[in-house]
């Protein structure tokens, strides 16, 4: 911003700044108007004039003026010398030193080029000892605001310094405004596109891509000769294009939405351009009545901002009102340069209103941001509160329900323990009690009683010891409380389990009702079958778990005890265990007991394993592999 005012206060002195010793200056200089192209010789009429000459206010006529300046030299200079001119806005201008020409307009640029800083060589032979001769033509129309500035003459250096300084200050400002604000138009534009889509970002993004735009549009027509009949349109659009979207950006801010206005200004935008882009009589008087138009347009965005009370005491926005106020007074001060109440020398401030309004309308989006920003991180310290504070809550609640699961699941347990107690043991130690008190009870029989009861009280310890789904632990410990009982008997007992899958769903009912099974086979064996030897196998089957429980005793009719409850309580606790129970037997061949329980069949058994494959029985009884181990 310090760099802007410095250009803008060194392009408002520019003017009047001392200039170098060796820079002659002409100001008061001689004129003839004629239409004649030919060279004018001495004895034509010769008035005085001034430059710089301001065809607007002058309105000469015809629109052809030759200009006479004369100076001269006590020597030759060996060191170049140019002409200096502020500007050359002619249809054609062409130069004349001692009667040769050195310089034409339409020679280098299309017909009617606006120009700024024309500097222009003149060749070391074309000079003379003593009086020289500087013949002007300048041919133009005058209510197209042409003219002739200042006309200097001296050392190439030193001038070309100057020129350098003005086309700085009024040619290629343009480039860098409007390069500069194209790419902060598009990075507005990106960051309009991941961060929440804010109407004022987005059209701030539209203003500067449309200053590039229309800028670079206009220069590409700027060295065609067809496209003069279009280019006041161009120009108009270049230096006024971007200010509609400067207008919405302002109700933006003020979060107004007046459709019918902006509407009428964007038509307003077209009309200008379409006016002023057609070659006529009117022409001329549409730019002129656009142009001061869209010059004080910028005064009105001032009225959003004023009548919103949220935004006229804000340092941003009180910024963006005086540059609004600024870029007003700069595009009526060019106006003003135009029809003659300025010095036609004086440069063009319309360059910096761009850069003016542009800037200060990026403090108050600047400071929204960062607001915006701010809040986030606000709403995101507020969120991870909540969010701490909730994950407490549900901490707290978890640990409150899981209390609760537990306190149930333990008083499940124990109902369960004591109902098992209360059928199994219970039951048993009652029926001792009875036999015990009738006085007719034989040691033996109090004896077997009270083995059972202690049976029934190792299966309800057994079946809640934790044995996270793995049946082969289950049936573990049925072998290492039943093993004895067999050795004490006297009856052979073999063991065949092979690797088992797990069985998440193996419940303390589940295991239970597994243990009663086996408890009351192995009871059925060592009482009533008379068996030398009792077997179980367990393998993995397709889609099940099988428990084999196999003896060599005397077996029993099946058809002849299908209507007694043994077999009844055995499918009962089956169930109970979730599977399914076969029972097999003949008198005099042995008793098959075979448990199925389901299990998931993802991992199907190995078919080069046969101790995983059922067993093929080829008679009731003990199997012929367990019979020899």
């Amino acid at each position: 911003m310090k760099a802007l005012l410095a250009a803008l206060l060194i392009a408002i002195a520019h003017p009047v700044l001392a200039l170098d010793e060796g820079v002659q200056v002409f100001e008061g200089i001689e004129c003839s108007e004629t239409a004649m192209n030919a060279i004018p010789l001495d004895e034509w009429i010769w008035e005085p004039c001034e430059l710089p000459h301001n065809w607007y206010a002058d309105r000469p006529d015809p629109p052809q003026l030759w200009y006479r300046l004369r100076f001269g030299l006590d020597y030759v200079p060996y060191s170049g010398q140019s002409l200096y001119l502020a500007r050359v806005h002619t249809l054609d201008f062409t130069v004349y030193v001692n009667g040769t020409r050195i310089w034409r307009l339409t020679d280098h640029y299309s017909r009617g080029a606006a120009l700024t800083a024309v500097l222009i060589e003149v060749p070391k032979d074309v000079l003379r000892k003593g009086r020289n001769d500087i013949l002007l033509r300048a041919v133009g129309i005058p209510r197209w605001y042409h003219g002739v500035s200042r006309v200097q003459f001296g050392e190439t250096k030193l001038l070309s310094e100057r020129a350098g300084m003005r086309r700085l200050i009024q040619g290629q400002m343009i480039h860098f405004v409007a390069g500069g604000f194209g790419a902060v138009g598009l990075l507005a534009l990106w960051l309009w596109l991941r961060g929440g889509r804010d109407p004022v970002l987005f059209w701030y993004a539209i203003s500067g891509v449309s200053l590039f735009a229309f800028t670079v549009l206009w220069y590409l027509t700027l060295w065609r000769d067809e496209a003069s009949a279009i280019r006041q349109g161009l120009i108009f659009l270049r230096f006024n294009g971007y200010l509609v979207p400067l207008l919405v950006l302002h109700l933006r801010l003020a979060r107004l939405r007046l459709p019918w206005l902006e509407g009428v200004i964007w038509v307003a935008l077209g009309a200008a351009v379409v006016s002023t882009s057609i070659a006529s009589g009117w022409q001329w008087f549409a730019w002129s009545v656009c142009g001061i138009g869209f010059a004080a347009l910028p005064a009105l965005f001032v009225i959003p901002l004023l009548r919103s009370p949220e935004l006229r005491h804000r340092p941003a926005v009180i910024v963006l009102l005086v540059a609004d106020v600024a870029a007003a007074l700069l595009n009526l001060h060019d106006w003003a340069l135009r029809l003659g109440y300025v010095e036609f020398d004086r440069p063009y401030l319309i360059y910096f209103v761009p850069p003016f309004v542009m800037l200060a309308a990026a403090v108050p989006i600047i400071g929204r941001l960062m607001a915006g920003v701010a809040a986030t991180r606000r709403m995101n310290v507020e969120l991870e509160q909540r969010v701490a504070a909730k994950a407490r809550e549900l901490a707290a609640g978890y640990e409150k329900l899981r209390r609760a699961q537990r306190e149930t699941a333990l008083a499940e347990e124990r109902r369960r323990i004591m109902a098992d107690m209360h059928d199994g043991l219970g039951s048993r130690l009652v029926s001792l009690l009875s036999v015990a008190q009738s006085g007719r009870a034989r040691v033996e029989e109090l004896s077997d009683g009270i083995a059972a009861a202690l049976d029934e009280l190792r299966l309800t310890v057994d079946s809640v010891q934790p044995v996270e789904g793995d049946v082969g632990v289950v049936l573990g410990n049925v072998r290492h409380r039943m093993r004895s009982v067999f050795e004490r008997a006297g009856i052979r007992f073999l063991w065949n389990v092979s690797a088992l899958p797990r069985m998440d769903d193996l419940t303390p009912e589940r295991i239970l009702a597994i243990q009663r099974i086996f408890l009351e086979v192995f009871s059925n064996a060592l009482k009533h079958s008379g068996a030398r030897s009792v077997a179980v196998s367990a393998a993995r089957v397709p889609s099940a778990v099988q428990i084999v429980i196999a003896d060599d005793g005397r077996g029993f009719d099946s058809e002849a005890v299908r209507s007694g409850n043994g077999l009844g309580n055995l499918q009962l606790r089956a169930r109970q265990a979730g599977g399914t129970l076969v029972v097999e037997s003949d008198a005099g061949k042995g008793t098959r007991v075979t448990l199925s329980l389901p299990v998931d069949d993802a991992e199907p058994p190995d078919p080069d394993n046969p101790r995983e494959q059922p067993a093929d029985y080829p008679v009731l009884g003990i199997p012929p592999e367990l019979s020899k181990a």
